[in-house]
């Protein structure tokens, strides 16, 4: 009996923190849905547009980290209370930005909020499941982010055309803060207890994250060519549609078709995950999204839409695997690891749309696509260094 409530609490626990990933992330599609609405209203390039994303990169590259390894000295939970505050109000002003200079200030806010939610939030799940059930239980969280990038866009135009920009920081922040409630009285704080494992060693902030950096290397490879593709065909299929002469609701609809159709492949990944080889799901999912993505940039139409989700989806499916993988390299700075392998990756990719967006410019769209659809495959290397030090752990594990 015990045992079961035991269980039971924990569940409750990583579905409230998947509940704050899909809260704080239903605005993640923010700027992608009204990319097309400013290039027209502003008169930016294409490439001025990608450096509005760069922003972001920046912010989740160098944010989220040393978040990330506060996050690891505390049991406090206000990162959980306060990023979803932030990213409600940032993103919600993105389609009102009357100027290029204050659209890069609501980015960075957007950016800021995020960057401050992710690390702690990720990073609590291992401290909160046992190491099992942990690529499941990432994939849980990771659920509800993507569901919520999905939702994202249909919810952006939704709100823009119904009650207008100028309402939508006060529409948005009605759920963050119900959310804040349930953390108040729910989770206050984050146990930091975990099957044994020693405290985190006090080393200085930057020396403390560059000594994770250089543990979890291959898995934030594997992670940033991921999210660059992610990243990729969030940027630059909007801007297709637009150009074959669809409205922002068709923008707004092709990206939830390709959000909503992957929702359930982080889940499927994780679970996976748990009982294999996770490096080995790495080498599957760079070799097969190449496999998709490349026939999809040379089509049109719904034949490419679906190898387009089928791509994005064998990418997102090792969410969860690189993930575990981190934290399992790096026990002890659980927080810094999640924020590596999936914030610092995610600005990375966003940095690396800036040159997608060049190369759209320079020569057209179907080139730029078709540079994306090669990028994951430049993680391959680093996927097989995965799969040999996760076969070398397993041997260990069996042999103890």
């Amino acid at each position: 009996m015990q045992e079961q409530a035991r269980e039971d609490a924990t569940l409750k626990r990583v579905l409230l923190l998947a509940l704050g990933h899909f809260i704080n992330d239903i605005h993640a599609s923010f700027l992608p849905a009204f990319v097309p609405t400013l290039v027209a209203r502003l008169g930016i390039s294409i490439t001025q547009a990608s450096f509005l994303s760069s922003v972001s990169g920046i912010i989740n590259m160098t944010g989220q980290p040393m978040l990330g390894h506060l996050a690891d000295r505390t049991t406090k939970t206000i990162p959980l209370l306060v990023g979803p505050i932030l990213s409600a109000i940032g993103a919600s002003l993105i389609p009102s930005s009357p100027t290029y200079g204050l659209a890069f200030i609501f980015v960075a806010l957007w950016a800021i909020g995020s960057s401050t939610f992710h690390p702690q939030a990720q990073g609590s799940i291992g401290f909160i499941v046992p190491p099992g059930r942990l690529s499941f239980s990432l994939s849980i969280f990771s659920t509800g982010g993507i569901l919520a990038a999905a939702i994202s866009p249909l919810y952006a135009v939704g709100l823009y055309q119904t009650v207008g920009p100028k309402l939508m920081p006060m529409v948005t922040l009605i759920p963050v803060c119900a959310y804040a409630f349930f953390v108040l009285k729910f989770l206050p704080r984050i146990p930091k207890r975990l099957c044994g494992e020693t405290d985190t060693p006090r080393a200085g902030i930057f020396a403390g994250i560059w000594s994770v950096v250089k543990i979890t290397s291959p898995a934030l490879i594997v992670a940033t060519a991921r999210d660059t593709v992610v990243q990729g065909v969030r940027f630059l299929l909007p801007l297709v549609v637009a150009a074959g002469g669809g409205s922002i609701a068709d923008v707004g609809t092709t990206l939830f078709i390709i959000s909503i159709a992957r929702v359930g492949a982080p889940m499927a990944g994780g679970y996976i995950a748990d009982r294999m080889n996770k490096g080995t799901l790495s080498c599957y999912s760079v070799i097969i999204s190449t496999i998709c993505l490349v026939p999809a940039a040379l089509i049109t139409g719904a034949p490419s839409l679906i190898l387009y989700i089928l791509g994005v989806s064998a990418l997102e499916a090792n969410i969860a695997a690189t993930a575990a993988m981190a934290q399992e390299m790096a026990p002890y700075a659980r927080s810094v690891a999640s924020s590596l392998s999936m914030g610092f990756s995610w600005g990375m990719a966003e940095l690396l749309v800036v040159p997608l967006g060049m190369v759209a410019d320079f020569t057209n769209l179907t080139t730029a696509l078709l540079v994306m659809a090669a990028v994951p495959l430049l993680a391959l290397p680093s996927a097989l260094k995965l799969k040999k030090a996760q076969s070398a752990r397993q041997f260990l594990d069996t042999r103890t």
